[in-house]
């Protein structure tokens, strides 16, 4: 390359050519963008450091900017081993920056403003342009010495190693078809990559084949229904990579038999505004797509299969729907004034109550649990004893808890909100059996290991404590704090004495509710005449219609002072100031403990029998009845069990449509649709019901 001859003229200043140094001497310079640049801290990194000497009418200095440009670009814009640097003999960074504007120049130049004397002067420059490359032990390469310094190769093989620009670095893209697809089918991948790549690398989760090298792969089959990510790796080059992942990027399904059915959850239903819901879709029959539509919620909508922190802000009732698809159609579940949104929780704190309708199932049967809690709880905690899963910050979980292993087990929940927080422990809640049993029973009771129940006196009091007495207390009733049982049958009393004074004398067993503080809301009442008991026995009374119970209650009698009358049931031992007490003791006009009243601790010796009675899939589809089928223009669904809150019937075609959707009324057996306005043709009906679905098929004749 020809080189011009420049010819320093300054007034008052001389100065001295130099022959060319073939040692690096350290300088600092800063370019026109503001970067500077000292040479001895960037040889000390390992790095080159490429020298252009230029000035702006510098015929061949303008001719070498393509050139020295791709040097720049080729290794790595002095991001990596090194770095070129314009030095310029110009006085200004405006007429360095007018060079590269008209010249193309994309390199750093410095002008003297920025420094480029001194080194210019130190290497005694006489022709321009003049290329230099010092190494990281500082020894000056010329142009000419060991090669032409304006060829790429030549740098090449002096030392540094090239590379590619940051912004040119390739950058990972694809895309594929199609992105939905049944079982068994394949999708095809098309590379979108940019920026010089050379090598592909792919990553298909759950494809066959599960990796390609190259640009294209072949079409990738999918044989297991789920979400798939897909990788793509590539590389310059220079071995410069970027790798980019599409999570959940293939949906693959399975092929149904039957049009799915639409089913869905939320992680609580009672929700303070400005706080969110979490939602769960529970329809079944390999649902591959969600539409939602959340009333009065931000977001109003979600294709996603299980929604998360979908938020309520304004105080009101409001409709949650959701529209699913499987390989067969689709099927629609509107849920009207699902959502109640509060203003706030209100200025006390919660009570925690919950039940269960399945406590008594066979391993690895799902068990639903509804939380009864009041006073508007905002967080809830639950622990379930031998469950899957053991924990649950859920207001309701969907999908219910496997218990995997034989036993019983304890359910807690903790709920709190602003106010306050409250726990309850049901122990021996959940009873899990090796196969389906029916109803397991047994007796309980509040006598202590070793006590035998005997009459017991009172100083100061004529008569006993369990009988008619001289405080003519009329009524007796026990705690029992146990959970497991949901019906009580009957007793054994321990009858300690017995008299009647007419043959149709009488007591009468009766039981509350545990969930009073007090022995207040009677639920059930059973009469038996006297003539019928025997003295110092083990009397065993049925009751004429079992007592539904869910956790604690209380249990005893009443007693009358009719002349000739008496019965005494046998009580503990006193146990003590402070010891286990039960006993409950009423004049009739107000309650009192023993402790209270007495002064002392004790507990009746009657032992309710009790039962658990579960209800199975089996027993809940023997329930629903449909008649008639054939129908023409009215339908009736009957309900053995009777219909709670919540539960509905829904009545569908064969793609999934919903036609006609009734809930029920709580309390009541039968719903009766009209279906004068359908089409003949078969379709599905669908009743909800103690927390599951049973479908249907009927067909309408004309």
């Amino acid at each position: 390359m020809k080189k011009a001859f420049l010819l320093f003229i300054f007034v008052g200043i001389s100065f001295v050519i130099f022959a060319q140094p073939t040692v690096a001497e350290d300088f600092t310079v800063t370019d026109t963008e503001g970067v500077t640049y000292n040479l001895f801290e960037i040889l000390d990194q390992g790095k080159y450091v490429y020298l252009d000497f230029w000035f702006s009418t510098c015929g061949g200095c303008q001719a070498a900017v393509p050139g020295i440009n791709d040097i720049y670009t080729g290794f790595g814009c002095n991001e990596f081993e090194l770095v070129l640097l314009g030095i310029g003999s110009e006085d200004t960074d405006e007429i360095a920056e007018q060079f590269r504007t008209d010249f193309g120049c994309i390199y750093p130049l410095v002008s003297g403003q920025g420094g480029s004397y001194g080194v210019i002067n130190y290497y005694g420059v006489e022709y321009y342009p003049e290329f230099v490359l010092i190494k990281p032990d500082r020894t000056v390469i010329w142009d000419g010495d060991e090669g032409d310094l304006h060829e790429i190769s030549t740098i090449v093989a002096l030392g540094p190693n090239q590379n590619a620009c940051p912004d040119d670095w390739p950058v990972a893209a694809f895309s594929g078809t199609p992105l939905v697809l049944p079982v068994g089918s394949g999708v095809t991948y098309q590379d979108e990559s940019i920026n010089n790549v050379s090598n592909w690398l792919w990553f298909f989760e759950g494809g066959e084949p599960e990796t390609f090298n190259g640009q294209n792969p072949p079409e990738i089959i999918y044989n297991t229904s789920g979400w798939y990510d897909v990788t793509l790796t590539v590389q310059n080059p220079f071995g410069n990579e970027n790798s980019v992942t599409y999570n959940n990027y293939i949906q693959v399904y399975d092929i149904a038999d039957d049009t799915v059915v639409a089913g869905f959850s939320a992680n609580q239903v009672v929700v303070v505004a400005g706080y969110s819901i979490d939602y769960t879709d529970l329809s079944y029959d390999y649902p591959y797509e969600w539409h939602w539509e959340f009333e009065g919620g931000s977001p109003a909508v979600s294709t996603e299969q299980h929604p998360q922190n979908v938020f309520y802000y304004t105080p009101g009732y409001y409709d949650a729907q959701l529209i699913v698809r499987n390989s067969e159609g689709w099927d629609t579940l509107l849920i009207e004034d699902y959502i109640h949104v509060i203003p706030d929780a209100g200025d006390e704190a919660p009570v925690a109550n919950f039940t269960s309708r399945n406590r008594l199932v066979k391993r690895n049967t799902p068990v639903f649990f509804e939380d009864l809690s009041t006073n508007y709880p905002m967080s809830w905690s639950w622990q379930f004893e031998g469950g899957t899963p053991t924990y649950s910050g859920f207001q309701i979980q969907p999908e219910g808890i496997i218990y995997e292993n034989t036993g019983f087990y304890d359910v807690t929940l903790s709920v709190s909100n602003i106010n306050g927080a409250d726990v309850l422990t049901k122990r021996d809640y959940v009873v899990v059996y090796e196969s389906h049993v029916g109803t397991v029973c047994d007796t309980i009771g509040n006598l202590l290991e070793g006590e035998i129940p005997n009459e017991l006196y009172i100083n100061g009091m004529t008569g006993t404590l369990g009988g008619q007495n001289s405080d003519r207390i009329k009524m007796y009733a026990d705690y029992y704090d146990y959970h497991t049982f949901n019906q009580v049958y009957g007793v054994i009393v321990p009858v300690m004495d017995v008299s009647y004074g007419s043959y149709n004398s009488y007591i009468r067993f009766l039981t509350w509710d545990g969930a009073d503080d007090q022995p207040t809301t009677i639920l059930s009442d059973h009469k038996v005449k006297l003539h019928e008991l025997s003295s110092n026995y083990l009397q065993v009374i049925y009751f004429d219609e079992p007592l539904e119970v869910d956790g604690p209650f209380y249990l005893g009698y009443s007693i009358n002072y009719a002349d000739g009358d008496k019965f005494v049931v046998g009580m503990s031992p006193n146990r003590g100031n402070g010891g286990f007490s039960t006993l409950w003791v009423s004049d009739g006009d107000t309650w009192k403990t023993s402790n209270s009243a007495y002064d002392i601790s004790v507990s009746s010796g009657i032992r309710p029998l009790t039962c658990l009675v579960g209800v199975d899939d089996e027993v809940i589809e023997k329930s629903i009845g449909i008649y008639p089928n054939p129908c023409s223009d009215v339908i009736n669904i009957i309900n053995e069990l009777s219909f709670e809150n919540g539960d509905f019937v829904e009545i569908f075609d064969k793609t999934g449509k919903s036609i006609v959707m009734q809930f029920a009324e709580p309390g009541s057996s039968d719903i009766k649709l009209d279906i004068s306005t359908l089409a003949p043709g078969v379709y599905f009906t669908r009743v909800f019901t103690q927390g599951k679905l049973v479908v249907d098929k009927i067909n309408v004749m004309r």
